[in-house]
């Protein structure tokens, strides 16, 4: 066998190498890595050129797109989008055609024939799932009603792919009237709406049977039969003259609803994460600086007004569903991004020629600045809540008096004077509905505060006393009498949320007993110095219960489950 070539050696290194180093630096910084692989890319093609010869991880970044979606389409949950479909479908449609107008009309004043601004709108009108999805994962935030929520505006984003790859691989060329491109953009919807309603029938019916069959036989048999159905589905969709890219997308959605899908994708994944990562720098090296850096200044301004119409879009909306403004700011700073899928559309409507290299650069260029702010602004998202609201305030008060009074505030529900000696509970979600149903059987008298409108009608008609509003607002702690009352407790898995809350309860009654969940464990030191009586960490807890079952079940002597108990407590807490 022949030796490796040198050459090629030196390609790999250089080509993973850099983007490592830009990767690790935004990580170190809480900035998703992938921010890091395109920069990474963008040095390495412009300034290791001659040394990098693309075509030779060409093959590799391909494969790893191809991966990549089919395991967003795995990922794909149409009973978790059916739990929340008034919200998840209307207002994600809506967002969708809304961000679609808008960006094309951007993109109108910026130069764009009407063609490419439709396809710009259609590109960016989507947000970064792989994004926001880890970080969500990482803050605990997945069993919030807004990171719920997020997630299942992501999801139905995803399954709009199919209908916008449709889209981009119909306009092969500009000169098309009007007239032509609504007709083909209607048949290509109709099509598109066959192929999901042919995903979910076969993935109810056919899939999880022919899953079982080959996993009943052996694991092995299942991984190599799924790897050369990916490879048969792609050779099938070139025969047929269909988009690889929406063909590997609904077989995932096909295969995410078998038994087996788990086991799948955890094979999958980790072949993904390397082969999208080359990717991802593979479209960093397609960025070329001498021919971007003329329209830097346009790029900026560009981006910035396309965030803020997505955003302003998003905010609107939900304020529409009667969402409380700091959620439906929350929803805005998840969503406002753009959806790594940008590349891809984009990339099919280069090679059809319809954007020059130039014009191609400067929506790419849009969508790195999105990914690059994203991680930043999520992060401190009760932060930018305040200072948006501070700015509205002093800029808009008409529009601030309206939100404030109509939709933030409703205080009809309950007499607060008539309350004392109970307990406030900030949060009424999985935790705290679970705590105020105990206090409710108990006979302990206390009020809720949360600012989801729908959670707050529910509880209501449950004979819950509730009051809608922001538990970080301290005129809404002392509405509910945060004086007179024994305990408090935070059940909002915001930590900034948190310690705002401490301060104003401290203001307002210096005796109150304060109650805490926190994520992580440098969170709960934190809440500790801040003058917190008990903190709480739902993971730990349950992984307590967890070993006592286990013990008992085991038969271990209940005096020494206890001992080990308390022995894990110390160890947890550092002691």
């Amino acid at each position: 066998m022949a030796d490796i070539p040198l050459s090629l050696l030196q390609n790999i290194i250089l080509f993973l190498a850099i983007p490592f180093v830009f990767a690790y630096f935004f990580k170190k910084r809480n900035i998703s890595p992938i921010v890091g692989y395109m920069l990474g890319g963008i040095v390495v093609g412009n300034f290791f050129s001659g040394l990098v010869t693309k075509e030779t991880v060409s093959g590799f970044a391909y494969f790893g797109i191809i991966l990549l979606m089919f395991t967003v389409g795995l990922e794909i949950q149409f009973d978790r989008m059916f739990s929340l479909r008034k919200y998840i479908m209307l207002a994600g449609f809506l967002q969708l055609v809304l961000s679609l107008v808008f960006i094309a009309l951007i993109s109108l004043f910026f130069g764009f024939t009407f063609t490419q601004a439709l396809l710009i709108g259609i590109a960016l009108s989507s947000s970064s799932t792989t994004i926001v999805a880890k970080i969500i994962q990482d803050n605990g935030e997945e069993g919030s009603f807004h990171g719920e929520l997020a997630m299942g505006i992501l999801m139905f984003q995803d399954l709009a792919f199919i209908p916008f790859m449709i889209i981009f691989n119909s306009l092969t060329t500009e000169h098309q009237t009007i007239g032509e491109m609504a007709g083909r953009v209607v048949l290509d919807m109709v099509f598109a709406t066959f192929i999901l309603a042919f995903a979910y029938y076969v993935g109810r019916r056919v899939a999880p049977y022919l899953f079982d069959k080959f996993a009943r036989v052996s694991r092995e048999l299942l991984n190599i039969f799924m790897i050369v159905a990916i490879f048969v589905i792609a050779y099938v969709s070139i025969l047929l003259h269909i988009s690889v890219f929406i063909a590997i997308f609904v077989a995932g959605i096909v295969v995410s609803q078998t038994s087996e899908h788990y086991h799948i994708f955890s094979q999958i994944r980790p072949f993904r994460d390397i082969l999208a990562v080359i990717f991802f720098i593979f479209i960093g090296t397609n960025v070329n600086l001498g021919v971007l850096f003329p329209s830097l200044g346009s790029v900026l301004l560009f981006a910035l007004l396309v965030m803020l119409a997505k955003a302003l879009i998003i905010f609107l909306l939900f304020l529409s569903f009667r969402f409380h403004s700091k959620l439906s700011i929350y929803l805005s700073l998840f969503l406002f991004q753009i959806d790594e899928d940008a590349f891809i559309l984009m990339s099919v409507a280069y090679a059809n020629k319809i954007f020059t290299e130039q014009q191609y650069m400067f929506v790419v260029a849009t969508v790195l600045i999105s990914l690059l702010l994203t991680p930043s602004l999520i992060m401190n998202k009760e932060k930018v809540y305040k200072k948006l609201w501070a700015f509205v305030h002093r800029f808009l008060p008409f529009f601030h008096s309206f939100v404030t009074k109509r939709i933030d505030r409703d205080r009809s529900s309950i007499d607060a004077l008539s309350i004392a000696n109970h307990v406030i509970l900030c949060g009424y979600g999985r935790i705290g509905s679970y705590i105020g149903r105990a206090l409710l059987l108990a006979h302990i008298p206390f009020v809720a505060i949360d600012y989801n409108f729908q959670t707050v009608e529910k509880a209501r008609q449950e004979g819950i006393n509730i009051i809608y509003g922001d538990p970080t607002d301290i005129d809404m702690l002392d509405y509910a009498e945060a004086e007179h009352a024994t305990a408090i407790v935070l059940a909002l898995p915001d930590r900034f949320s948190q310690e705002t809350i401490i301060m104003n309860a401290k203001q307002l009654n210096h005796n109150i007993i304060i109650m805490s969940r926190i994520h992580r464990n440098k969170d709960g030191k934190r809440m500790k110095n801040l003058g917190v009586h008990v903190v709480i960490q739902p993971e730990f807890e349950a992984s307590l219960s967890i070993i006592k079952k286990i013990m008992l079940l085991k038969k271990v002597d209940h005096a020494e489950i206890l001992r080990q108990i308390a022995y894990i407590k110390k160890e947890h807490e550092g002691i």
